[in-house]
């Protein structure tokens, strides 16, 4: 499963929620869409292992709203909250040759572009920034490294039989 959204607050009387988008430029769910909503800070009332729903309706804009079949009112709503929305990575459309969705590189290694052989650490996850995504990079001594995740930085992202062969070339720290 993969990690969509959340969501903290509903809007309106009819129980859709304001979903807040890990990646604000995908469209991954739409109407139909089988997604399974967890528990967010083990509060409202969904189960620990969370519980299916059928998206009914999601508008895209610069809020994204949506609703689910089964949710019919506010109160509904506010009982669940708050939530992560996940996917099953099975879900997803396929992407052109040079493309990758980002969480199938969450995991890897990273190695080091100018040295051969020098595994710097293992892709932790991403986050939006308003020029590119960022990796978040966990060094082999446990500090963190956030890299714009740009062919400059990045420049070997390879599928294997076996996962990805990543390598990035380190910014010099100042």
């Amino acid at each position: 499963m993969v990690v969509l959204g959340f969501c903290q607050s509903v809007h309106g009387l009819k129980g859709a929620f304001k979903l807040n988008l890990e990646n604000l430029e995908g469209r991954t769910i739409g109407k139909g869409s089988k997604v399974r909503l967890f528990s967010r800070n083990g509060k409202g009332q969904l189960p620990q292992d969370g519980k299916e729903f059928i998206v009914s309706n999601i508008v895209y804009g610069h809020k994204v709203m949506i609703s689910f079949e089964g949710i019919e009112d506010r109160t509904s709503a506010e009982r669940i909250l708050p939530f992560d929305l996940k996917v099953s990575r099975e879900s997803f459309p396929p992407l052109p040759e040079d493309e990758v969705y980002l969480a199938d590189l969450e995991g890897q290694d990273v190695w080091d572009h100018e040295k051969e052989g020098i595994c710097v650490g293992e892709i932790k996850g991403f986050y939006d920034h308003p020029g590119q995504s960022v990796a978040v990079v966990e060094t082999k001594e446990k500090t963190l490294l956030e890299i714009p995740f740009v062919n400059a930085f990045f420049p070997v992202v390879e599928k294997l039989e076996a996962g990805y062969r990543i390598e990035v070339i380190k910014p010099e720290v100042i």
